[in-house]
């Protein structure tokens, strides 16, 4: 399932980092509070490589997606990417990027399930009618 292998490959990428890359990161974040204070992906990944880690890019995806998952409130946008600095502007994130994708993903799944079914038939105790 490709939704197995994109977790794999975050796991594969966040077990490659080194401790204390998370706080690097952070670190780097924390000087770019509100969306005026967004910072550049290459300009991150240099601020992280000053504090002594080298990430590249997945791995950099791979980080900020599980800062995210564990509270961080980190937004991005075409500016960059920035800790939100309001309520608003957390929630004008969650809709714009979070939301839309998630919304998305779900239609995706309605059609492709559709399709599925109009094929194979439904499954019915493991197997298809």
């Amino acid at each position: 399932m490709k939704h197995d292998e994109e977790i794999a490959v975050d796991e594969t990428f966040l077990k490659a980092l080194e401790p204390g890359v998370e706080r690097a990161l952070l670190r780097v974040l924390s000087w770019h509070v509100g969306k005026e204070s967004a910072i550049t992906k290459p300009n991150i990944l240099i601020g992280i490589k000053q504090h002594g880690f080298t990430v590249h890019e997945r791995a950099f995806r791979a980080l900020v997606n599980d800062l995210r998952k564990r509270g961080h409130l980190i937004c991005s946008g075409s500016d960059g990417y920035w800790l939100a600095g309001s309520r608003e502007e957390m929630e004008e994130f969650l809709e714009r990027e979070v939301h839309s994708r998630a919304m998305d993903l779900l239609e995706q799944e309605k059609v492709l399930r559709s399709a599925m079914y109009a094929r194979w038939g439904e499954a019915v105790q493991g197997r298809f009618l």
